[in-house]
Order: C-alpha cells, then structure tokens, then sequence
C-alpha cells in the first residue's frame, strides 16, 4: 500500500506534494486558492517534510479564523474601539495599499458610504459602525493620521483572559471568566461608560468601590467588605497587567492601588479566622453521626478524611488512587497539582499523615468501585468538590443553623487539636497546608523526615 497521508498526492511525474484548497470561511483573508507545495521525490522525503508544512497550514488557516472572527464581531459592534481600529486597519490596507491614488480612495469610501443613509449637510454615514467609520478615515487619511485609540478597561480584560486562556481546565477557566466579567461589568456601570485606562482617576476607584458595597445578593443581604476587597483585587490585577503589556504610558499608575475597604459597622473587630468556628464537639458528633448512617459511602469517607487529617475539601475529592499510601512506617496522603485538580497556593502540595480513623477510612475508599485513576469517582472531576460540599452542607444544617458552622470548620477543630496538643507552628502548616515563612523551611527538609515530625503531631493531636 502507498503512502497515504491527508492532502498529500502523488503527481503524475511521481513526485509528492501537499495540496489542500483554502476553506471558504477564511477565503477573505487567504485570497490564493490552495496551499501547494512539493513535499519530495520519494514517499521518505514526503513523510519528512508533510508535518511541518501542514502545521504551517494549520496554523495559517487558525489565525485567518480568529481575524474572520474578530471582524465579524466588529461588524456586529461586540468589539471595542481599538479591536475595531485594527479591523479596519486590515481593511483599509488591503482596500487601499500604499500608492492608490486620491480618486480610488475616494471610490472605495463611496462603496462603504453607500450602505448608511447620509447626514444631508455633512454627507457622514448615520449609524455606521466603528470599522466601517475607522476605515473610512484610514483609507482617506492614513493610518499616521488616524490615531490608534486609547485601550480601555474593556481591551485590558480581553487581554487579561486571553493571557490565561489554555492554562486552565475549560470548566476552571469559566469559572475564572465569569468572575473577571462580574468585576468589569460592576466597575462599567459604577461609571457609566467603559474608561480609558489612562484617563481613570482616584475619584472614579472610590466610585467604583462605593457601587461594588452598596450592591445587594440574591438573598437581601448587601455584598461583605471582604467580597469587595477581592473585586478590587481583581480589577488591580486586569489593570496593572495591561499597564505592563500595552502601550501606556511608563508614567501610569492604577487608580486602584492601595485603595482601601472599609469594614462595615461593628465588623471591624472580625479577624479572618473568625469567619468560622470550629464545630462543637456535641455537633461535631451528631454531623459526623448522621453523615455516616445517611449519605453515601464514598461521602462519609470523605467526611472522615477531612476530620483526621485537615484537609481542604477539594484536596480530598482530587486525590488520586495513587497519592493515598496506606502502608509502611508513615501512612499518607499526597496532596499535588494535576490534570484534574488545581492548588491553592505552592505551600498546599504536601504530604499528610495519615492516623487513627483516618487511615481506616483511606483504606475503605481504596476498596471503592471505580473506573479510572480518582479515589472518589463520584466527586473527582471538575466542580466535585462543589457537589461534594452541597451534599455535606444539607447533613450539617439538619444538625446546626450557625452560619460559622460548615464543612470548612473541620479545618478549624483540626487546628485547635494541633495547638491544644502543643505542635509547633512550622509543623501546623505542613500539615494544614499554610504558607511557611522562611525560606530555609519551605526548601531544606526531606519529605521523610517531615513525615516522621507530622505524624507524630498528629498522633499527638488525635490521641
């Protein structure tokens, strides 16, 4: 059988060669009709030469796609300004190349004029769209006379989520995009239009701030000063990104810098950690009671695992089969970044012990049915952990109401156990997963040794 490759023939003279017709979608933009080029003389030199080329094609034919793309979202007017201007740019550069005289130039304005009804004194077109009026000022004045616009809030968050786009999981990045969405939407009502970066003031992020706390949730309750802090955090983070990867000025400095919360009345004294308290010890008994007689196995599991060992809910439902050692001298678990589960912070991949019922409920979980790699099937996916926490959450208000009171306590009564046992702080973060202070901490040390120390503050805690 001869070599059979995708848009790859053999000539009549017995040469080899690459020829694919350019789709119609991007015929616009690639204005030849095929790609064609001579890939050997012999079905060796071919199969050498076939998968850089078709790469080239591949990618050529992608880039055309997104220009198509963004040119129809231009012409719809779902582009911003300066999306529109580089559209038209294109435009008025293949309509008019350098050297096409005034006559031609004007030709070619009448054709785009002639889709508008015109201004009766001033003969503009009414209601034409940016690009169409951004190529209309190219073609006649060129673009040294048609100054790019200004990039505004709008263009820097199109940036910020393309920078992160195909770094993340796609039900990750979703999440990611919908928060960056609701941030830059409250900050363009809060001021009425979408600001040009450089023309934003400290006025305007007062502003904003003001709108983001006066804002009102589902359930009648205003925003919390912490839920608007971390909008500010985001907005800080789309702005000053643009600051350093478009063309502003080195001057800039976002408004939003070191703007302040502040905290609503009577709350100034709530520290972070007192967003949750640790469950009772009668409720702890009655949650974990229930959970175990009424949810299903692998959810009671995943209950016991967080009581004994601290752990963060989705640092759970992300393990995999192969990061849960049940034998040997130091039982554990390994909590790491993979495919299927992202981290909080770089102080979060570590190992943690595994003792009493703990290890007992490791064990069961390994005898799980499963297909695949995750130790919880049912919850080791994208947004399990959410599903994991609304089935824990119904078990845990049938016993308490107290809003302090959540599946996230279990951290809180793992660190009381910890500090009440007299364990050293370095060894609390190992264990709980906290950011470790000095350097020497966070890099000398093998994973051995650690595991030794933290076992036995475990054992200490849970004995």
């Amino acid at each position: 059988m001869g070599l059979v490759l995708k848009h790859v023939e053999q000539t009549k003279s017995g040469r080899w060669q690459y020829r694919r017709r350019v789709p119609k979608a991007v015929s616009e933009v690639i204005t030849k009709r095929e790609f064609k080029k001579k890939l050997g003389d012999s079905e060796k030199e071919a199969l050498a030469a076939y998968p850089r080329f078709h790469a080239e094609v591949e990618r050529e034919i992608a880039k055309a796609l997104q220009q198509v793309e963004h040119g129809e979202a231009a012409d719809r007017g779902e582009a911003t300004e300066r999306e529109a201007y580089q559209v038209a740019l294109a435009r008025a550069t293949e309509l008019a190349p350098q050297g096409t005289d005034w006559i031609t130039r004007e030709a070619i304005i009448d054709r785009i004029v002639s889709r508008y009804r015109q201004d009766p004194e001033t003969l503009d077109p009414i209601g034409a769209t940016d690009v169409d009026r951004l190529t209309i000022n190219l073609v006649r004045n060129g673009g040294i006379a048609t100054a790019r616009p200004e990039p505004t809030l709008e263009d820097a968050k199109k940036l910020y989520l393309a920078e992160r786009r195909g770094k993340e999981t796609p039900e990750t990045f979703h999440r990611f995009e919908g928060q960056v969405n609701r941030v830059v939407d409250l900050t363009c009502k809060a001021l009425g239009r979408d600001p040009v970066l450089t023309e934003l003031t400290r006025d305007d992020a007062r502003r904003v701030r003001d709108f983001m706390l006066d804002q009102v949730k589902s359930n009648g309750e205003r925003i919390s000063p912490s839920s608007v802090a971390r909008y500010l955090n985001g907005l800080r983070a789309i702005i000053n990104h643009a600051a350093t990867e478009m063309d502003l000025p080195a001057t800039f400095k976002s408004p939003f810098n070191n703007l302040s919360v502040p905290q609503a009345q009577g709350r100034g004294s709530v520290g972070e950690g007192e967003k949750r308290d640790p469950l009772p010890p009668a409720v702890l008994k009655a949650v974990r009671e229930r959970i175990c007689h009424s949810a299903k196995p692998d959810l009671a599991l995943i209950w016991r695992l967080l009581e004994g060992t601290g752990c963060r809910l989705a640092e759970v439902t992300g393990l995999r089969v192969e990061d849960v050692e049940t034998t040997g001298e130091f039982p554990h678990i390994k909590v790491a970044w993979h495919e299927n589960r992202r981290l909080k912070t770089q102080a979060s991949i570590r190992h943690v012990p595994l003792v009493g019922d703990a290890l007992e409920a490791a064990k069961e979980a390994l005898k799980l049915p499963r297909e695949g790699n995750m130790l919880f099937p049912g919850y080791g996916r994208a947004r399990g952990s959410d599903a994991a926490s609304a089935a824990l959450m119904k078990h845990v208000r049938a016993i308490t109401t107290d809003k302090r009171h959540t599946v996230h306590s279990l951290r809180h009564n793992m660190k009381d156990r910890l500090r009440l046992a007299e364990v050293a702080s370095l060894d609390q973060n190992i264990i709980l997963g906290h950011a470790l202070g000095e350097v020497g901490d966070r890099v000398y040390g093998g994973t051995p040794a650690k595991l030794r120390v933290t076992t036995r503050a475990m054992e200490r805690a849970l004995g």
